[in-house]
């Protein structure tokens, strides 16, 4: 046990310390010894006071993490399946300095750029920037956003996206097929700007979006949607809201529906993580 290992430990420094002799006070280089046991005696007890208060818990120190003052990890899962998506996100949850909860959803994605017609090809430069653009909308809309459990924790989803493209070629299917370490494929077609494909996330954590799924369009709700934004809602296992008989239908504004607002039930997913992991 930690207990046991922590008092031997504690045991030599002291007696390091206590085979301190006066003659050894004679010379510079006999002093050095007799010094560093002293301070691996207060080294020791130091690492055995963080295992006490780690073993007790931080809620026995006013539930702050203990007494480093540093974030701690309370939960972890690396694989969550949501809304018939495998694997599709990891979330870790961390109980921070001040008492708040953090919720990091980590999402690995590789995208594949598909060219359009009539010569309509993917610069370097395009591929980088959508991906750049990818990122900034979807953190924008959902990283940031709170909610209170049952149980009176304040949590914030804090969206993190690792973003790389599919190398092409054989060679980037086998190696794909190899490490399939991403959460998501998204193919992404080049069309002309301002124009409109469907976008959709599929069976298999496969995504289509096309060029122009980053530009805000406005669809009838006070403000214009960024399609990417509400694919990403998909991702994590929320469904659309705006066929007829859903009970939100009415709701515009809705990232789900036609909008941009992020409501508590869309983070109802996350709410119910956080209470059946703490």
């Amino acid at each position: 046990m930690t207990f046991v290992d922590i008092s031997s430990r504690i045991s030599h420094a002291a007696l390091d310390a206590a085979n301190w002799r006066p003659d050894a006070m004679q010379t510079t280089l006999q002093r050095a010894p007799v010094a560093d046991g002293v301070e691996r005696m207060f080294d020791t007890v130091r690492e055995a006071g963080k295992a006490v208060a780690d073993a007790l818990g931080p809620e026995r120190f006013g539930g702050k993490g203990g007494t480093s003052g540093e974030r701690e990890l309370v939960a972890t899962e690396d694989s969550v399946d949501v809304g018939g998506h495998r694997d599709a996100y990891e979330l870790h949850l961390y109980r921070e300095p001040d008492g708040t909860y953090t919720l990091e959803l980590h999402m690995k994605i590789e995208f594949n750029f598909e060219d359009g017609a009539d010569g309509l090809n993917w610069t370097p430069e395009e591929k980088q920037a959508f991906m750049d653009d990818y990122v900034a909308e979807v953190e924008k809309a959902w990283s940031g956003r709170t909610f209170t459990t049952d149980d009176g924790m304040d949590v914030t989803l804090d969206v993190k996206l690792d973003v790389s493209e599919q190398e092409s070629g054989f060679m980037g299917r086998f190696r794909d097929v190899m490490d399939p370490s991403e959460n998501y494929n998204i193919n992404v077609l080049r069309i002309p700007e301002g124009d409109f494909h469907r976008s959709s996330v599929g069976p298999g954590n496969i995504s289509h979006l096309d060029s122009e799924d980053n530009r805000a369009v406005n669809k009838g709700a006070d403000m214009p949607q960024v399609g990417t934004a509400h694919e990403f809602g998909h991702m994590i296992g929320l469904p659309d809201e705006y066929h007829d008989g859903h009970e939100h239908q009415d709701d515009d504004n809705s990232i789900m529906n036609s909008g941009m607002e992020v409501r508590d039930r869309h983070l109802d997913i996350a709410e119910d993580w956080v209470e059946n992991n703490t």
